[in-house]
């Protein structure tokens, strides 16, 4: 399709058929003037040397005549035999002078002349003059008839002449009539095919300029504009991406800050109360005055908590962090963070289990990025033991691999519902459907670990055991 080549060969292309086109328009007119002019020679039209022709004729009779000719009364005999519609003719004698004829003109001004343009023929202004001599029948020059005539053509009937005129210069200058009708024809093809694609960038940056990026420039062509209109499409996706993220990066920070500001109002309004209560009351009893001093304490710990996971958030999220890999023995690793899950649920009676098992017996030192590790599981653990019930179980179980390492953090929990399985590693999801800040929960704690196993090339899923319970499994590729 020639819309689809590029603009120099559509150009070529253009100018080929162009003059292709023309030729063979021009070969078919030509030839049909040819038939025209055949069918209406000798009826319509005489061709131009018709009269010519008729010349011998004339002079074979002038030459019969002898010196009669010479005589005005035989003019008629004379005009009968001369086509006079197409030839003028004057009679002269051998000094040039005129006797009779409807040939006004002096041809002929002197004997010498005469005798110079005898049996010739003498062009004139376009005209032709054929001086033929009158001789008596003693064979001595008496005089002349000089026959004059035009080449062109003739039209016997001058309506006939209107038309076939004009017919005849339009067949002559057709070629360049059809050179100027097919440039129209086929340069608006041309045009069309730059054209539309033109006109859609214009409207497409139209669209950009009033900020409407749900359009797709369908222009698929492998020259100039087909790759133009390609590169405008990818600007406009990324445009569009890069709106979509600022945009998301806006709601994400006015909902980070929406949360902040709605999770820090309860620990900051019991803060509040507790001092006022502390500076209005006069208080003799320590003990009272410890209690309010350690609900303060609490609450402040709460509203640093948060604080904290919001900035630690924002941080993974700008890529301000990286990876710092050391080697672990993870079974020792995992050992020691079970004693601490064990104080901090003891309140609960939460029995945790540890399983590490090794692809490779002699590798059970990995390169691991310890303080990234510890916030992960302690995210997951500690959304574990919220959820598990008094005297329940969390089971942490380890597959060392050559290149990864696969942990999954079981509980015997409720499990989610289908919502949580949907948005639990959504930033500010709660499953409780709550914003309240009772457990210093701000909802980041999946997002955060989530975030946090991307960053090793890993991946992370949750998921119900069919047993019943809370699941989170995730991989950590070596680094």
């Amino acid at each position: 399709m020639l819309a689809k080549k590029p603009l120099k060969s559509q150009f070529v292309i253009t100018f080929i058929l162009i003059l292709i086109s023309s030729i063979i328009a021009t070969i078919f007119t030509y030839y049909a003037g040819y038939m025209i002019f055949v069918n209406l020679e000798y009826k319509k039209i005489y061709p131009a040397n018709y009269y010519e022709k008729k010349i011998p004729e004339i002079e074979d009779y002038i030459r019969s005549k002898g010196a009669v000719i010479l005589n005005p009364e035989d003019k008629k005999s004379l005009e009968m035999i001369i086509p006079i519609e197409g030839i003028s003719y004057q009679v002269i004698d051998t000094n040039g002078n005129r006797i009779y004829g409807t040939d006004i003109r002096r041809i002929v001004k002197s004997k010498e002349e005469f005798y110079s343009k005898m049996n010739s023929n003498i062009g004139i202004k376009g005209e032709y003059t054929r001086l033929i001599p009158v001789i008596d029948f003693d064979g001595k020059i008496k005089g002349g008839v000089a026959l004059t005539y035009k080449l062109t053509p003739y039209f016997p009937n001058t309506v006939d002449e209107i038309w076939i005129k004009p017919l005849f210069a339009a067949i002559i200058f057709s070629p360049f009539i059809y050179i100027v009708i097919f440039t129209l024809l086929f340069s608006k093809r041309f045009a069309d095919s730059i054209g539309k694609p033109i006109n859609m960038l214009i409207e497409a940056s139209r669209k950009v300029k009033e900020k409407d990026l749900d359009f797709n420039l369908d222009h698929y062509a492998d020259n100039e504009l087909g790759r133009l209109c390609e590169a405008f499409n990818e600007m406009k996706n990324e445009l569009k991406e890069s709106l979509i993220s600022q945009w998301k990066v806006e709601q994400e920070r006015y909902e980070m800050v929406e949360a902040l500001a709605h999770d820090l109002k309860t620990p900051l309004s019991t803060i509040l109360g507790y001092v006022e209560a502390l500076t209005e009351g006069h208080y003799d009893d320590n003990q009272k005055i410890k209690k309010y001093l350690n609900v303060i304490k609490e609450n402040a710990n709460k509203a640093s908590q948060l604080i904290k996971e919001m900035l630690y958030a924002a941080e993974i999220e700008g890529l301000g962090v990286g990876l710092d890999a050391v080697p672990v023995d993870i079974y020792s690793f995992l050992m020691q963070k079970k004693e601490g899950y064990e104080i901090m649920a003891k309140d609960k009676n939460i029995n945790f289990k540890v399983d590490v098992t090794y692809e490779n017996q002699e590798k059970k030192i990995c390169p691991v990025d310890v303080v990234k590790l510890e916030r992960i599981l302690d995210n997951i653990i500690m959304n574990s033991i919220r959820y598990t019930p008094q005297n329940g179980t969390i089971t942490i179980n380890a597959d060392v691999a050559c290149d990864n390492i696969r942990f999954k953090i079981c509980d015997s929990g409720k499990g989610f519902s289908n919502k949580d399985l949907l948005h639990v590693f959504s930033k500010f999801y709660r499953g409780d459907e709550s914003r309240s800040s009772k457990n210093g929960h701000a909802g980041l704690g999946l997002y955060i670990a989530k975030k946090l196993v991307e960053m090793h090339r890993g991946s992370i899923k949750a998921f119900n055991a069919k047993d019943g319970g809370a699941c989170i499994e995730f991989v950590l590729y070596k680094v």
